[in-house]
């Protein structure tokens, strides 16, 4: 399956489709937490990323099998991290 993950954190979803023995083709992240991207890299060192799904080009992305992704946590936090509303 080709995958398309927005907020990606430290990529739980491709660890879920691992789980579920789901073969990934390809797997497209979009996340902006430098620590949650440490770790996804460390864990999955496939993955593409692409950053700020703000700024992302979802054109590029026609044919995936399946869109998933985190709700951002951050603007109810009291961490306050990522982009301010």
């Amino acid at each position: 399956m080709k995958i398309l993950s927005l907020f990606d954190g430290i990529s739980c979803g491709r660890a879920a489709l691992e789980r579920a023995n789901i073969a990934v083709e390809d797997y497209a992240a979009f996340e902006i937490d430098k620590y949650a991207i440490k770790i996804s890299e460390k864990n999955y060192p496939s993955i593409r990323r692409f950053g700020d799904v703000f700024e992302g080009d979802f054109t590029q992305f026609k044919g995936y099998d399946l869109l998933m992704g985190g709700s951002p946590c951050t603007y109810r936090s009291i961490a306050k991290g990522g982009r301010e509303t």
